[in-house]
Protein backbone atom coordinates (compact mmCIF):
# COMPACT_ATOMS: atom_id res chain seq x y z
CA UNK A 1 0.00 0.00 0.00
CA UNK A 2 1.69 2.87 -1.17
CA UNK A 3 1.80 6.59 -0.53
CA UNK A 4 0.57 7.91 -4.02
CA UNK A 5 0.34 11.47 -5.83
CA UNK A 6 -3.46 11.44 -4.78
CA UNK A 7 -3.12 10.73 -1.19
CA UNK A 8 -1.48 13.87 -0.74
CA UNK A 9 -2.75 16.63 -3.35
CA UNK A 10 -2.94 19.29 -1.25
CA UNK A 11 1.48 19.19 -0.77
CA UNK A 12 1.45 19.28 -4.59
CA UNK A 13 0.25 23.16 -5.19
CA UNK A 14 2.09 26.12 -3.47
CA UNK A 15 1.06 27.95 -0.53
CA UNK A 16 -0.03 26.01 2.00
CA UNK A 17 -0.02 27.80 5.71
CA UNK A 18 1.00 24.75 7.34
CA UNK A 19 1.59 20.88 7.13
CA UNK A 20 -0.06 19.39 10.44
CA UNK A 21 -0.68 15.86 11.75
CA UNK A 22 2.71 15.30 14.47
CA UNK A 23 1.30 15.17 17.91
CA UNK A 24 3.34 14.74 21.33
CA UNK A 25 2.48 11.12 22.54
CA UNK A 26 3.23 9.44 25.93
CA UNK A 27 6.72 8.65 26.42
CA UNK A 28 7.79 5.08 27.65
CA UNK A 29 5.78 4.90 30.72
CA UNK A 30 6.53 1.18 31.30
CA UNK A 31 10.57 1.95 32.04
CA UNK A 32 10.04 2.89 35.49
CA UNK A 33 8.17 -0.18 36.26
CA UNK A 34 10.29 -3.29 33.86
CA UNK A 35 14.11 -3.58 34.45
CA UNK A 36 15.67 -4.22 31.15
CA UNK A 37 17.45 -6.92 30.16
CA UNK A 38 19.19 -7.95 26.47
CA UNK A 39 18.83 -11.52 24.98
CA UNK A 40 20.52 -13.00 22.63
CA UNK A 41 17.89 -16.32 22.36
CA UNK A 42 14.84 -17.18 21.03
CA UNK A 43 13.07 -17.36 24.21
CA UNK A 44 14.72 -16.58 27.80
CA UNK A 45 13.73 -18.78 30.85
CA UNK A 46 14.15 -17.52 34.60
CA UNK A 47 13.16 -20.70 37.52
CA UNK A 48 11.72 -19.81 40.82
CA UNK A 49 13.97 -22.25 43.33
CA UNK A 50 12.24 -23.16 46.76
CA UNK A 51 15.22 -22.59 49.43
CA UNK A 52 15.15 -24.13 52.30
CA UNK A 53 12.53 -23.90 55.02
CA UNK A 54 12.28 -22.83 58.65
CA UNK A 55 14.49 -24.47 60.87
CA UNK A 56 13.05 -27.18 63.35
CA UNK A 57 13.90 -27.71 67.10
CA UNK A 58 16.51 -30.29 67.72
CA UNK A 59 15.71 -32.75 70.54
CA UNK A 60 18.85 -33.71 72.91
CA UNK A 61 20.81 -36.62 70.61
CA UNK A 62 18.49 -36.02 68.58
CA UNK A 63 19.87 -35.33 64.38
CA UNK A 64 19.11 -32.02 63.10
CA UNK A 65 16.35 -32.33 60.41
CA UNK A 66 17.43 -31.37 56.86
CA UNK A 67 15.96 -29.92 54.09
CA UNK A 68 16.21 -29.87 50.02
CA UNK A 69 16.45 -27.16 47.51
CA UNK A 70 14.29 -27.73 44.14
CA UNK A 71 12.92 -25.57 41.45
CA UNK A 72 9.73 -24.72 41.17
CA UNK A 73 8.23 -22.33 38.83
CA UNK A 74 9.49 -21.54 35.31
CA UNK A 75 8.75 -18.27 33.61
CA UNK A 76 8.96 -18.10 29.87
CA UNK A 77 10.09 -14.94 27.63
CA UNK A 78 8.91 -15.17 24.19
CA UNK A 79 10.73 -12.51 21.61
CA UNK A 80 7.58 -10.98 19.02
CA UNK A 81 8.61 -9.08 16.52
CA UNK A 82 6.76 -5.21 16.06
CA UNK A 83 6.79 -3.35 13.18
CA UNK A 84 5.42 -0.88 10.76
CA UNK A 85 6.11 0.97 7.81
CA UNK A 86 5.27 3.09 4.17
CA UNK A 87 5.82 3.57 0.73
CA UNK A 88 5.74 6.59 -1.37
CA UNK A 89 5.76 6.80 -5.44
CA UNK A 90 8.41 8.28 -6.72
CA UNK A 91 5.90 10.66 -7.97
CA UNK A 92 4.76 11.55 -4.47
CA UNK A 93 8.10 11.97 -3.55
CA UNK A 94 9.19 14.13 -6.62
CA UNK A 95 6.32 16.37 -6.89
CA UNK A 96 6.04 16.99 -2.67
CA UNK A 97 6.45 20.79 -2.52
CA UNK A 98 6.92 20.45 1.26
CA UNK A 99 9.40 18.13 2.04
CA UNK A 100 11.03 19.63 4.92
CA UNK A 101 8.21 18.17 6.42
CA UNK A 102 9.16 14.53 5.54
CA UNK A 103 11.20 13.68 8.52
CA UNK A 104 6.99 13.71 10.13
CA UNK A 105 7.20 10.73 8.77
CA UNK A 106 9.87 8.79 10.39
CA UNK A 107 9.07 10.16 13.86
CA UNK A 108 5.70 8.85 13.21
CA UNK A 109 7.14 5.37 12.94
CA UNK A 110 8.83 6.05 15.76
CA UNK A 111 5.68 6.93 17.81
CA UNK A 112 3.47 4.29 16.47
CA UNK A 113 6.10 1.65 17.72
CA UNK A 114 6.25 3.50 21.10
CA UNK A 115 2.74 3.14 21.30
CA UNK A 116 2.37 -0.41 20.99
CA UNK A 117 5.54 -1.10 23.31
CA UNK A 118 3.47 0.37 26.51
CA UNK A 119 0.66 -1.47 25.35
CA UNK A 120 2.45 -4.40 25.57
CA UNK A 121 4.19 -3.48 29.20
CA UNK A 122 0.62 -2.66 30.23
CA UNK A 123 -1.32 -5.63 29.24
CA UNK A 124 0.50 -7.68 32.28
CA UNK A 125 -1.72 -5.70 34.24
CA UNK A 126 -4.58 -5.49 31.92
CA UNK A 127 -4.78 -8.64 31.91
CA UNK A 128 -3.57 -9.68 35.24
CA UNK A 129 -6.77 -10.81 36.89
CA UNK A 130 -7.61 -13.60 33.75
CA UNK A 131 -7.49 -16.85 34.63
CA UNK A 132 -6.56 -17.48 30.83
CA UNK A 133 -3.31 -15.40 30.61
CA UNK A 134 -1.67 -17.22 33.55
CA UNK A 135 2.53 -16.45 35.01
CA UNK A 136 4.59 -19.17 35.35
CA UNK A 137 2.86 -20.89 38.85
CA UNK A 138 -0.54 -21.36 36.74
CA UNK A 139 -2.05 -18.68 38.08
CA UNK A 140 -3.00 -14.93 36.81
CA UNK A 141 -0.45 -12.00 37.94
CA UNK A 142 -2.70 -11.38 40.75
CA UNK A 143 -4.62 -14.13 42.39
CA UNK A 144 -5.44 -15.82 45.97
CA UNK A 145 -3.95 -18.83 45.08
CA UNK A 146 -0.03 -18.49 44.13
CA UNK A 147 0.89 -21.84 45.26
CA UNK A 148 3.71 -22.33 47.63
CA UNK A 149 5.43 -25.73 49.90
CA UNK A 150 2.27 -26.21 51.82
CA UNK A 151 0.68 -23.17 51.65
CA UNK A 152 -0.76 -20.42 49.14
CA UNK A 153 -0.22 -16.69 49.14
CA UNK A 154 -2.09 -13.82 48.12
CA UNK A 155 -1.79 -10.72 45.94
CA UNK A 156 -4.92 -9.63 45.38
CA UNK A 157 -8.07 -9.28 47.46
CA UNK A 158 -10.96 -11.96 47.97
CA UNK A 159 -13.66 -9.20 46.92
CA UNK A 160 -12.27 -6.54 44.24
CA UNK A 161 -12.10 -3.49 46.30
CA UNK A 162 -11.84 0.29 45.45
CA UNK A 163 -9.27 2.56 46.10
CA UNK A 164 -9.71 4.19 49.38
CA UNK A 165 -7.12 4.20 52.57
CA UNK A 166 -8.46 1.61 53.99
CA UNK A 167 -8.09 -0.82 51.23
CA UNK A 168 -4.43 0.84 50.57
CA UNK A 169 -3.93 -0.14 53.79
CA UNK A 170 -5.05 -3.54 53.75
CA UNK A 171 -2.73 -4.21 50.83
CA UNK A 172 0.45 -2.32 51.90
CA UNK A 173 -0.31 -4.98 55.33
CA UNK A 174 -0.59 -7.99 52.66
CA UNK A 175 2.66 -7.07 50.92
CA UNK A 176 4.43 -7.18 53.84
CA UNK A 177 3.44 -10.61 54.52
CA UNK A 178 4.31 -12.33 51.68
CA UNK A 179 6.32 -15.72 51.63
CA UNK A 180 8.60 -17.46 49.69
CA UNK A 181 8.35 -21.15 48.03
CA UNK A 182 9.29 -22.62 51.35
CA UNK A 183 6.82 -20.29 53.35
CA UNK A 184 9.14 -17.99 55.25
CA UNK A 185 8.17 -14.60 55.34
CA UNK A 186 10.35 -11.99 53.10
CA UNK A 187 10.59 -8.67 53.28
CA UNK A 188 8.79 -6.61 50.44
CA UNK A 189 8.18 -3.23 50.30
CA UNK A 190 5.85 -1.13 48.37
CA UNK A 191 7.99 1.06 46.06
CA UNK A 192 5.17 2.74 43.70
CA UNK A 193 1.58 2.90 42.97
CA UNK A 194 -0.08 2.69 39.45
CA UNK A 195 -3.20 4.03 38.45
CA UNK A 196 -5.28 4.48 35.54
CA UNK A 197 -5.65 8.46 34.50
CA UNK A 198 -9.56 7.89 36.42
CA UNK A 199 -7.94 7.47 39.59
CA UNK A 200 -5.35 9.72 39.62
CA UNK A 201 -6.50 12.38 41.90
CA UNK A 202 -7.71 9.97 44.08
CA UNK A 203 -4.25 8.64 44.58
CA UNK A 204 -2.83 11.97 44.64
CA UNK A 205 -4.88 12.67 47.74
CA UNK A 206 -4.02 9.42 49.63
CA UNK A 207 -0.28 9.61 48.72
CA UNK A 208 -0.16 13.72 49.23
CA UNK A 209 -2.23 14.46 52.35
CA UNK A 210 -0.92 15.06 55.72
CA UNK A 211 -4.18 14.26 57.42
CA UNK A 212 -6.70 11.13 56.50
CA UNK A 213 -8.65 11.73 53.56
CA UNK A 214 -12.43 12.00 53.65
CA UNK A 215 -13.17 12.35 57.05
CA UNK A 216 -13.61 14.91 59.83
CA UNK A 217 -11.34 13.68 62.56
CA UNK A 218 -7.81 15.30 62.55
CA UNK A 219 -6.00 12.21 62.36
CA UNK A 220 -2.50 12.25 60.40
CA UNK A 221 -2.52 10.07 57.47
CA UNK A 222 -0.62 6.97 58.11
CA UNK A 223 0.26 6.24 54.53
CA UNK A 224 2.03 9.94 54.27
CA UNK A 225 3.44 10.23 57.33
CA UNK A 226 5.53 6.83 57.30
CA UNK A 227 6.27 7.30 53.67
CA UNK A 228 5.00 3.67 53.09
CA UNK A 229 4.72 4.19 49.52
CA UNK A 230 8.30 5.69 48.66
CA UNK A 231 8.41 6.47 44.94
CA UNK A 232 4.80 8.22 45.38
CA UNK A 233 2.25 7.62 42.24
CA UNK A 234 2.15 7.37 38.57
CA UNK A 235 -0.02 7.21 36.13
CA UNK A 236 -0.16 4.89 33.63
CA UNK A 237 -2.23 6.53 30.22
CA UNK A 238 -2.48 2.49 28.46
CA UNK A 239 -4.72 1.05 31.63
CA UNK A 240 -7.78 -0.06 30.47
CA UNK A 241 -9.87 -0.36 33.47
CA UNK A 242 -11.25 2.66 34.93
CA UNK A 243 -11.26 1.36 38.50
CA UNK A 244 -8.03 -1.20 38.92
CA UNK A 245 -5.13 0.28 41.01
CA UNK A 246 -2.05 -1.38 41.59
CA UNK A 247 1.11 -1.41 43.82
CA UNK A 248 5.12 -2.45 42.69
CA UNK A 249 7.18 -3.45 45.63
CA UNK A 250 10.95 -3.50 45.59
CA UNK A 251 10.92 -6.98 44.50
CA UNK A 252 13.73 -6.73 41.32
CA UNK A 253 12.50 -10.46 39.87
CA UNK A 254 9.19 -9.25 39.19
CA UNK A 255 8.27 -7.07 35.87
CA UNK A 256 11.15 -7.36 33.14
CA UNK A 257 11.91 -6.49 29.23
CA UNK A 258 13.73 -8.60 27.46
CA UNK A 259 15.22 -6.63 24.30
CA UNK A 260 16.00 -9.17 21.46
CA UNK A 261 16.61 -6.84 18.94
CA UNK A 262 16.51 -3.01 19.33
CA UNK A 263 14.71 -0.38 17.17
CA UNK A 264 15.87 -0.46 13.42
CA UNK A 265 14.61 1.75 10.92
CA UNK A 266 15.59 1.41 7.10
CA UNK A 267 15.43 3.18 4.21
CA UNK A 268 15.14 1.90 0.93
CA UNK A 269 14.48 2.02 -2.74
CA UNK A 270 12.32 -0.44 -4.57
CA UNK A 271 14.66 -1.81 -7.60
CA UNK A 272 11.54 -2.58 -9.47
CA UNK A 273 9.28 0.23 -8.85
CA UNK A 274 11.01 3.40 -8.08
CA UNK A 275 8.90 3.28 -4.80
CA UNK A 276 10.78 4.51 -1.56
CA UNK A 277 9.84 1.97 1.43
CA UNK A 278 10.91 2.99 5.34
CA UNK A 279 10.09 0.36 7.81
CA UNK A 280 10.89 0.39 11.87
CA UNK A 281 11.17 -2.86 13.51
CA UNK A 282 12.24 -4.36 17.03
CA UNK A 283 11.88 -7.37 18.90
CA UNK A 284 11.04 -7.90 22.72
CA UNK A 285 8.82 -9.46 25.58
CA UNK A 286 7.50 -8.38 28.32
CA UNK A 287 6.45 -10.62 31.27
CA UNK A 288 6.52 -11.13 35.03
CA UNK A 289 8.73 -13.43 36.79
CA UNK A 290 7.95 -13.14 40.44
CA UNK A 291 4.34 -11.99 41.68
CA UNK A 292 5.80 -10.59 44.90
CA UNK A 293 6.95 -7.66 42.86
CA UNK A 294 3.14 -6.48 42.92
CA UNK A 295 -0.14 -6.43 44.39
CA UNK A 296 -3.45 -5.06 42.72
CA UNK A 297 -7.49 -4.82 42.86
CA UNK A 298 -10.00 -4.84 40.11
CA UNK A 299 -11.22 -1.88 42.28
CA UNK A 300 -15.49 -1.46 42.16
Amino acid sequence: MATTTSDIAALLRPGLAAVIGDYNTYEDEWKSIYSHHVSDKQVEYEVEMKLLSIAQMKQEGGSVSYDKMAQRFITSYLHQYFGIGFILTRQALLDNLYKDRFPMAVTSLKDSLRQVKNIQAANLFNNGFNPGAPIGDGQPLYSVNHPIDGGIVSNTFVVPAQLNETSLEDAITNISLFRNAAGLLVKNTPKRLIVPPSLQFTASRLLNSKYRVGTANNDINAIYHDNYISQGYMVNHFLTSPTAWFIQTDNSNGFKYYEREPLDIDIFTDIDTDNLKVRAIERYSFGNSDFRSTFGSQGA
